[in-house]
């Protein structure tokens, strides 16, 4: 475990230094001042990646790397790219991925990419647009969707009111339209937020 958070530390990072350390399997360098590229290229031991709270202006993935990695936080950073870059090559194994508040743009790739495993996706106060995904319905183990303060539109998957393990989900200041889901009334929420035509609607 390499903790590093709240330290004040800057410049950029060499993450081929990283891909050396092959037994590491947890880093945080949260809350501190990096900035640049985050290469999210690690050893295959590596499970917890906590980047948030940084200034980091891009991020990616490698092909083939990470095939451990279950939890990438970038939360709170200055990224800045297409949403279709950014998803290329996600680890099929993250189970939570937090990318809220940044600036990720764009629709979703149309083939998004299929994160069995995933139980937490958060992207909210980002510039997305386009449709949500349809792809997220085959997402069964998903319990927290956060995409609220995009600008999402052309409705809501029918689908994610089958997500029977949902218990938080916040669509709302999107563009998603007017109409709700009948499925959605199936989900079983500690918190479902869904905003439509400038009306909150609370499950």
């Amino acid at each position: 475990m390499l903790d590093l958070a709240e330290n004040k530390l800057e410049g950029s990072l060499n993450a081929t230094e990283f891909w050396k350390l092959r037994y590491l399997t947890s880093i945080d360098i949260s809350m501190n001042d990096f900035g640049g590229h985050a290469d999210m290229y690690f050893g295959p031991a590596m499970v917890y990646v906590n980047y948030s709270r940084n200034h980091f202006t891009s991020a990616g993935f490698k092909r083939f790397a990470g095939g451990m990695m279950s939890v990438v936080n970038l939360s709170n950073n200055l990224i800045d790219m297409e949403a279709v870059d950014f998803f290329r090559n996600v680890p099929v194994n993250v189970t939570e991925l937090n990318l809220s508040n940044n600036t990720l743009r764009g629709a979703f790739p149309d083939s998004f990419p299929f994160l069995g495993k995933l139980t937490r996706f958060t992207i909210a106060n980002n510039d997305m647009a386009g449709p949500i995904p349809w792809g997220l319905v085959n997402f069964t183990d998903l319990t927290v969707l956060d995409f609220s303060g995009n600008k999402l539109s052309q409705g809501i998957p029918p689908g994610i009111g089958y997500l029977k393990k949902l218990t938080v989900l916040n669509l709302s200041s999107n563009v998603l339209g007017s109409s709700i889901p009948g499925s959605i009334g199936r989900l079983e929420c500690r918190l479902c937020v869904v905003e439509l035509a400038g009306i909150l609607h609370y499950f």
